[in-house]
């Protein structure tokens, strides 16, 4: 057989990925986002994909490729079709795990291998027919097409369907005479079928109350039905003999890449129906156009995926906005009045940068990001007692640890740092850590009430929240490129202090 075929990695068995943490998942709500796309599908290896971002620029083009080939309903269908029929190859297995009785798990064994010989066929005949375009599809289907030709699965399907029809020629006869149960070989006897049947029809009709009680199915047998199993098979030692045989010899039945690929398949099928949630809301997702070139964050028509989840059942949609770096801009310092979504532009920002890490189109209507080595995020905590730091020691702390490790090709997103200190001692910390950003020249949002921020520097961008021209209380969502107004701090103040327009309303009044 081949080697390992993998629609993941190009590279199979090259230098693994390193997982992200997860204070950067949580502070971009991606663990929301990720647990709203595997659930519903069971396999536990999905975590593990969707939280380890890729770091070459072809791994990600490789995943776009599968994932085009998936917008073809035919060819989505045919691979959804194959993930049912080993759904049911699992669940049988699963089943023969967990029965007691030796033959039992025999049959449900058999009924797995006739389910993953069904599965097989199928996909080989399937990607044959939609002649997919991406090179991982087209591994996979001259993949199964040699397997499926193989001598070894031909075996496989020669000896369960002969089995198959060994078992299904067995006939037998059961007498029951009171609590005593005798099971012999069968022989002609009068069929009464038809009789009873006839006699028994008049009651068919749909008369009154039903009285038929739904009886639970139980997985394992009786003690009486085990009984007249081994009786049963004592009748028939040369054919339970073979099964024994059989069942022994394909314990491990299941093709290694077939596997890797039910595996590996779900990533994409997950996302791309996790993204038909969205196709009535007006939301759209794109293939970005990924790039090892540095400084590359532009998106139009962007939205925070997981406040769309969110709002899914509300009947409204989050508003989208757009960003852009270009020359030496590295920097977004972001503005603005305080719940008018600073906050979600970073995550937003960050989202982007991290789904299209993975390979997945992003939820925005066109894009090109620079792939990062690493997200850091540096977002406002709760003090902790137990730490014996105040909290802005343990927010340096992590700044610190952060800009050590970081890179020219790594993505920081800094949300109202440093916001417990004053505000002079809140421009000198972050004037300096973005001194440092600069100096590293990756990519960095910086959401911050200190309009001065946004001035520092040719490399700092700066975009401002919104609000209605005509009513300064109401934010719009929307951010645009333009300098800071000097509101967002006067604003946080006003707040602070009990001074904003409504609450110096209500003091008038009293």
């Amino acid at each position: 057989m081949a080697g390992i075929v993998s629609i993941l990695d190009s590279d199979v068995g090259g230098v693994a990925c390193a997982e992200a943490s997860n204070e950067c998942l949580a502070d971009l709500h991606l663990d929301r986002i990720i647990a709203a796309v595997i659930a519903g599908h069971d396999d536990g290896n999905l975590t593990r994909i969707f939280s380890t971002p890729l770091r070459e620029v072809a791994a990600v083009r490789y995943r776009q490729q599968v994932f085009r080939d998936l917008e073809a309903d035919e060819t989505r269908l045919a691979i959804e079709d194959f993930a049912d029929g080993m759904r049911a190859v699992r669940n049988r297995l699963h089943t023969a795990a967990n029965v007691w009785h030796p033959l039992q798990q025999q049959g449900w064994l058999i009924a797995a291998i006739e389910s993953y010989c069904e599965a097989v066929l199928l996909l080989a005949d399937q990607l044959f027919c939609v002649r997919p375009r991406s090179s991982a599809l087209r591994k996979i289907a001259q993949h199964v097409t040699r397997y499926a030709e193989g001598e070894t699965f031909g075996c496989l399907v020669a000896e369960t369907q002969s089995l198959r029809e060994r078992l299904g020629d067995i006939r037998y006869l059961v007498h029951i005479d009171g609590l005593r149960v005798r099971v012999e070989s069968y022989s002609e006897r009068a069929d009464y079928s038809s009789a009873v049947a006839e006699t028994f029809a008049r009651f068919t009709a749909d008369f009154g109350k039903d009285y038929r009680v739904n009886l639970p199915e139980f997985k394992d047998m009786n003690h009486v039905e085990e009984q007249i199993l081994v009786c049963v098979s004592e009748l028939y030692p040369d054919v339970f003999a073979m099964l024994s045989d059989f069942c022994r010899g394909h314990a491990e039945f299941v093709e290694p890449n077939i596997a890797r690929f039910e595996h590996e398949i779900q990533f994409y099928l997950s996302y791309l129906a996790f993204m038909g949630r969205f196709g009535e809301t007006g939301l759209t997702f794109s293939y970005p156009e990924v790039t090892d070139e540095p400084g590359n964050a532009t998106a139009e028509d962007v939205f925070d995926l997981a406040l769309a989840l969110k709002t899914l059942k509300e009947d409204r949609s989050p508003v989208p906005n757009s960003f852009a770096l270009s020359g030496r801009e590295r920097i977004f310092v972001v503005t603005g009045p305080n719940q008018g979504g600073k906050t979600t532009l970073a995550r937003t920002i960050g989202q982007c940068a991290y789904l299209a890490s993975l390979g997945c189109p992003v939820p925005a209507g066109s894009s090109r990001l620079t792939l990062p080595d690493q997200i850091f995020t540096h977002f406002e905590r709760q003090e902790e007692v137990s730490t014996l730091h105040g909290k802005l020691d343990d927010e340096l702390v992590r700044i610190h640890d952060i800009l050590s490790r970081a890179t020219g090709s790594s993505i920081i997103i800094m949300n109202e740092s440093f916001s417990s200190t004053t505000a002079d001692d809140a421009l000198l910390i972050g004037g300096e850590v973005l001194e440092r950003i600069i100096a590293l020249n990756c990519i960095a949002v910086y959401v911050t009430f200190i309009d001065e921020l946004s001035t520092l520097d040719p490399a700092c961008v700066s975009m401002v929240g919104e609000v209605a021209e005509h009513d300064p209380t109401h934010r719009t969502f929307r951010f645009s490129r333009r300098p800071a107004d000097g509101r967002a701090y006067a604003a946080a103040l006003a707040e602070k202090y009990g001074l904003t327009h409504e609450l110096l309303k209500r003091r008038v009044a009293q």
